[in-house]
């Protein structure tokens, strides 16, 4: 039995209520390929909102300073 045949078979025994929410389902784990490139813009707009600068971490002033504070000087 093929992997098509065994998915068949599964779809057949669902209900059309559970076949609805399967589909929605599939369709936020694997969304429709849009070739819409303003759609592609739009979603790397969004994620370049979300970037925040993150100064360099000087590592030897924090632990100097975490040892200060927990063991004084």
């Amino acid at each position: 039995m093929s992997t098509r045949d065994i998915a068949y078979s599964i779809f057949q025994q669902l209900t059309e209520e559970e076949l609805q929410g399967f589909i929605a389902l599939f369709k936020r784990i694997y969304p429709p390929k849009t070739d819409d490139m303003s759609e592609r813009y739009e979603a790397f707009e969004k994620l370049e909102k979300l970037c925040k600068y993150i100064p360099d971490l000087d590592e030897k002033k924090e632990l100097e300073e975490y040892r200060e504070e927990k063991y004084g000087k």
